[in-house]
């Protein structure tokens, strides 16, 4: 695969262009090509959209706005905004945001990841036994959904056989078509049961948990909110819990349909390390974030006002020629694969030793034990909505 096969004209893309939005069937369908077209054409560019917002799809452009201090992460990181809440460390700007890493990195440390390998391997290979015994299975729901799951539980210290409880609320909220009123409500149900596990866990947290380490952990000299705890245990679930299984869904379909792609690597395993970066360069879950201007800034030639919304496109930076030679080329061995997959700068994504880690089980998994697999190609579904988490919903196969 050297490149996409473009379908849309000069003109057409022009249209889209000008009126950006990454939430439109348009995108879903045409992201590559769309972002591809912007790059060459207006790199940093304005759309009308939900009440205004700029687009930087140039590496160079993401990583001057994710780096400065001028443009902020609160109240929120989406657009279209949602509800203001209280997100950490996720919508935490420095210097506080600091305070908050310097205990929360620790618990993500490559070192302490390292110890968890053979356990997730062990759960995938479990996990992918049971699709082998079916003789059929959907890559989603019965393998990267219950690692995920499973795995975040019980690094969080909540009971991991709960994990159905929490995975499918946040995985509908992103994927399913249902009016957004019932996704939200559902979220609220699981949010509440996360909340009483929280407070539950404060007198008799589960040993070693991260819950046992928040109740106890002391930042810049006084303890943890339980607001915080809530907060911080939040986005661990929303990170852990959809962003690995989105990848492991958008790899088991491009190596279904590339026979020879899922050939090389089961023929050569010590490719698997290199393959995981370079889906995910290609294929990033989370499509961007914006960062909202606290100032008049000049970025790319271009003023942006105090208050506008800049959304930093993750998947264009990742294809952007300049940073990265035949950008649309799927390069097992590609060097240097800075990517902006798990974000950049101070905000990078917390979690991203123990995502590639999952990431890497199930792959592995799949490709030992069903390399012959087949889609079924008429109930594989892409996300109805692609413009924050890049995803199929289901990604049934047979063997």
């Amino acid at each position: 695969m050297s490149e996409p096969m473009w379908k849309l004209s000069d003109e057409e893309l022009a249209s889209l262009t000008r009126a950006f939005d990454h939430h439109s069937p348009e995108y879903r369908e045409h992201s590559v090509e769309m972002l591809d077209y912007m790059q060459r054409k207006c790199p940093f560019a304005h759309s009308p959209n939900y009440g205004g917002f700029w687009v930087a799809t140039k590496a160079d452009t993401v990583l001057e706005i994710a780096k400065n201090e001028a443009f902020s992460n609160f109240p929120t990181e989406q657009i279209p905004a949602l509800e203001p809440t209280l997100m950490i460390p996720l919508n935490v700007d420095p210097p506080e945001l600091y305070d908050y890493r310097a205990i929360l990195n620790p618990l993500f440390s490559p070192k302490r990841m390292l110890g968890e390998r053979e356990e997730i391997r062990g759960l995938a290979a479990k996990l992918m036994d049971a699709i082998v015994a079916n003789g059929r299975g959907d890559v989603v729901m019965d393998l990267a959904q219950p690692l995920t799951g499973m795995t975040t539980l019980r690094l969080i210290g909540i009971d991991p056989t709960d994990w159905n409880h929490y995975t499918r609320p946040l995985h509908e909220l992103v994927y399913s078509g249902r009016p957004r009123p019932e996704r939200l409500a559902a979220m609220a149900v699981m949010i509440e049961r996360m909340r009483a596990e929280v407070r539950r866990q404060k007198e008799t947290p589960t040993p070693g948990s991260i819950l046992e380490y928040l109740h106890n952990v002391e930042m810049a000299g006084r303890k943890l909110r339980i607001d915080e705890i809530d907060s911080i245990v939040l986005i661990m679930l929303g990170g852990g819990l959809d962003t690995a299984q989105a990848l492991v869904g958008r790899i088991a379909v491009y190596l279904g349909r590339n026979p020879d792609r899922r050939q090389e690597l089961v023929d050569n395993p010590d490719l698997m390390d290199g393959a995981v970066e370079e889906f995910l360069r290609v294929f990033p879950p989370t499509q961007g974030v914006s960062r909202r201007a606290t100032k008049d800034i000049e970025v790319d030639g271009q003023l942006v006002k105090a208050e506008e919304q800049v959304l930093m496109s993750f998947v264009a930076a990742n294809r952007d020629s300049d940073e990265f030679p035949d950008p649309h080329k799927i390069d097992f061995t590609r060097e240097n694969n800075r990517h902006f997959s798990f974000g950049v700068g101070p905000h990078r994504c917390l979690g991203s030793h123990l995502a590639r880690l999952e990431m890497t089980a199930c792959l592995n998994a799949l490709l030992s034990k069903a390399p012959n697999y087949k889609l079924v190609e008429e109930e594989v579904e892409l996300a109805k909505d692609i413009g924050t988490m890049a995803g199929y919903d289901k990604v049934p196969i047979i063997l």
